[in-house]
């Protein structure tokens, strides 16, 4: 099992930085894991939503559904993943600090097949791809103020 804590501080207010981070369609302007989302269920997002996804992984293109599994307006969002030999667990907590938010992400994955056999490279991969993926988000979101 895969397990991570990682964080940033964005010079954004809290409100902005989860209406963001909480609008599936922009994932993939942050999150290089995936390629694309489709809601696959009607309505506003909240706990339940499913989306048809498509992601990228260590090259590998892997089809899947997300769901989301948290929806705490300005506070908190998560995602389940479940694509391929993967399940992902993605919690975001947002907090004011000063003027910006302090974003915490924990993930969570249990890989299987071809991802279980490189484990232990993948956590390593995974970790830096987070903390890219959590500096992408700063920087759209720091560059939109």
């Amino acid at each position: 099992m895969i397990n991570l804590d990682l964080g940033v501080l964005i010079d954004r207010p809290v409100k902005d930085v989860f209406a963001f981070v909480a609008d599936p369609n922009n994932m993939s302007k942050w999150n290089s894991a995936v390629v694309s989302l489709e809601q696959i269920t009607p309505g506003a997002v909240s706990v339940g939503t499913k989306f048809k996804s498509v992601g990228e992984m260590m090259g590998r293109r892997i089809e899947g559904e997300m769901q989301v599994i948290a929806f705490e307006p300005d506070t908190k969002c998560g995602f389940q993943v479940n694509a391929g030999p993967m399940q992902v667990n993605l919690i975001m907590i947002f907090k004011t600090v000063g003027t910006g938010t302090k974003v915490s992400l924990n993930a969570q994955g249990n890989p299987a097949g071809f991802f279980k056999l490189a484990e232990g490279v993948m956590a390593g991969r995974v970790k830096s791809m987070m903390e890219e993926n959590l500096a992408r988000l700063k920087s759209s979101l720091e560059k939109r103020a």
